[in-house]
């Protein structure tokens, strides 16, 4: 061993010679303790060995120091060390960086010098999950700091690994802690407008491109909009509907987030359409003028519309083999061969009439070219939507279609209301 050694014991017993610039990262490792004794020529005592390393800074790294290996038979032709080697040189010198995860150009090619190879070449794809693993390390306590913030840079440039390389590597790491760590502030007590500058410094806090962090936050704030005005809403005949104390709610709490529904479409469409619905729902009907004489009825929608009904239709299907026709006489023709008729059925939609349809507190009523029907509220067993009608389905006599350009959903849930009063 070279004059810089030192004898280590521990328990009384000696247990080897090391290099004293091997000492901080040995103790890092595992395999030497701070409470180990050393001595050396010219010592009258052994000495803690802690007093020894104390002046040297040890940092302390989430990824254990590699186990250096032999030069393999192809490396020995390469007159170079096994990379195994390279990776623990490296861990040795961030251990015993004078500032934390930070190396110089020279300190990289001492160890291409001494190994005779070319460290980030060679080893890129370990130290890129050494970056990884850096990263991992510093979320697990959900807190990330300024300083751990420098540190990542200090280690991306100590490892050589480029800035766009590294987003890629961290980016699905940062974007979870990102989601834990904006709902953590969003869970937790406070008033909205600090709870909203809480999570834009945390946005400016992650090592990630605004180009990736926008769309997040979009997502992100779309589900916080959706849950509040869920919460706020209730469900009546399967469609949600908002109170007119509720909608002050909504609003105030978009104003205090500084939020713009006109940024979230999908959010803003359902909000108009629950305020609508609840109009329609629990709101004062408005009777509207009808063109029938309807007696004591009043009328609430009417609307042009074609009416369509579920038929029952036969098609014939010929099935011929071979066949072929032999000349008798003149123009008298024999015919030889198979032929064969199959019928099938099958329930197809077909328009029947157009006209009027028109929903009263008593009846649905059907007003046509060729043909009028109508059938009270109490007959009407379910009601479906369609985007360009609706379905009624009755009790007896078939369905009934109705197709129309707009406004079936507003049919759908009116009509629905008028059956749930009749009925009741």
């Amino acid at each position: 061993m070279a004059d810089d050694s030192v004898h280590v014991a521990r328990d009384g017993q000696e247990i080897g010679q090391f290099a004293v610039q091997e000492l901080s990262g040995l103790i890092t490792s595992g395999k030497l303790m701070e409470t180990d004794f050393f001595w050396r020529p010219g010592m009258t005592a052994w000495k803690p060995l802690y007093e020894l390393v104390n002046t040297q800074k040890v940092w302390k790294l989430p990824f254990p120091r590699p186990e250096e290996k032999s030069a393999n038979l192809w490396d020995q032709l390469l007159s170079r060390e096994n990379k195994q080697t390279m990776l623990a040189m490296l861990w040795d010198k961030l251990t015993a960086a004078q500032q934390e995860c930070l190396l110089t150009v020279a300190d990289i090619e001492q160890i291409n010098q001494a190994t005779q190879s070319n460290l980030y070449r060679r080893c890129g794809k370990e130290l890129e999950e050494w970056y990884l693993l850096m990263v991992q390390a510093y979320l697990e306590d959900h807190l990330f700091t300024a300083q751990e913030k420098i540190n990542l840079n200090n280690l991306m440039y100590s490892l050589g690994v480029k800035q766009e390389r590294a987003y890629e590597i961290q980016k699905d790491v940062f974007l979870d802690y990102y989601k834990k760590a904006f709902q953590a502030i969003l869970n937790a007590t406070g008033e909205y407008a600090d709870k909203r500058e809480k999570i834009r410094t945390l946005a400016k806090s992650i090592p990630l491109p605004e180009s990736v962090i926008e769309p997040l936050n979009t997502i992100i704030w779309s589900e916080v909009l959706t849950q509040e005005l869920k919460y706020l809403c209730e469900t009546v005949d399967g469609e949600s509907i908002i109170s007119p104390e509720n909608v002050k709610v909504f609003n105030q709490f978009t104003a205090d987030l500084d939020l713009h529904l006109a940024n979230y479409p999908a959010i803003q469409a359902a909000f108009n359409r629950a305020q609508k619905y609840y109009k329609l729902m629990k709101g004062e009907l408005t009777p509207i003028e009808c063109n029938l004489e309807l007696g004591n009825e009043v009328c609430y929608w009417m609307q042009p519309v074609n009416l369509l009904q579920v038929k029952r239709t036969v098609v014939r299907r010929n099935y011929g083999g071979f066949s072929s026709s032999i000349k008798i006489f003149g123009s008298l023709r024999y015919r030889v061969g198979s032929f064969d008729v199959q019928r099938e059925t099958k329930d197809q939609l077909t328009k029947i009439d157009s006209g009027t349809a028109i929903f009263t507190d008593q009846r649905v009523i059907f007003n046509g070219e060729f043909k009028n029907l109508n059938f009270k509220l109490n007959k009407v067993l379910d009601i479906k939507e369609y985007n360009n009608g609706i379905e009624i389905g009755k009790d007896s006599g078939g369905d009934v279609f109705f197709n129309f350009d707009y406004g079936a959903g507003d049919a759908t849930v009116l009509l629905k209301r008028l059956v749930r009063e009749a009925k009741n």
